[in-house]
């Protein structure tokens, strides 16, 4: 397969969880769980197929980080699906981490307008940190509300967006260095 087709398939697997948003967003409100689980594990493993081809890829037409934009909206979509299907789960787990992950993102969302030609790394600890907080959701939905877990993945969370925002903060000539996957491991 060529670096131009990796790509395509990629970006539109991007796409296909981007999209699979409506569907589960409509099963939640209808209260459809298992049809939310289902499509949810299919979300996520176009997550996972999607980083595997996109790592023999060309690298992509324009500078706008699809993956990393679709993951913030999965992110957030996975907090309004946990909202509708967890009862309680808002009221219990919404201080403090919401505040400080909304103020974290707006960070993190405005760096490459304040320091043009940065991009935002995905680290390593955030990316393992993203696949846990995508097993929140079946793991509610099967087995009801567990504090520990959702506090455990909150604060881990939280450490992996500090983590990024840190390397912003301390390391601003970056952005005149081509991004490499041996500097984000290297930080990592």
């Amino acid at each position: 397969m060529d670096k131009n087709t990796a790509r395509t398939i990629a970006d539109q697997l991007t796409w296909a969880r981007i999209w699979l948003a409506l569907p589960i967003t409509a099963c939640a409100w209808l209260d459809l769980r298992w049809w939310v689980f289902g499509l949810y594990i299919v979300a996520a493993l176009t997550d996972l197929l999607d980083g595997m081809f996109a790592r023999r890829a060309a690298p992509p037409k324009t500078d706008a980080d699809l993956d990393g934009n679709a993951d913030v909206v999965f992110s957030i979509m996975t907090l309004i699906w946990l909202w509708m299907l967890v009862p309680g789960f808002l009221e219990n787990y919404w201080l403090p981490y919401l505040p400080i992950l909304v103020t974290i993102q707006i960070y993190l969302s405005a760096a490459p307008l304040h320091h043009p030609g940065i991009k935002v790394p995905h680290l390593q600890f955030g990316r393992i940190m993203m696949a846990v907080f995508c097993f929140m959701l079946p793991i509610l939905l099967v087995w009801g509300d567990q504090p520990w877990l959702v506090h455990s993945i909150f604060i881990l969370g939280t450490v992996s967006k500090l983590q990024v925002a840190w390397y912003i903060v301390s390391v601003p000539s970056i952005s005149s260095q081509p991004e490499t996957s041996s500097q984000e491991d290297t930080l990592a």
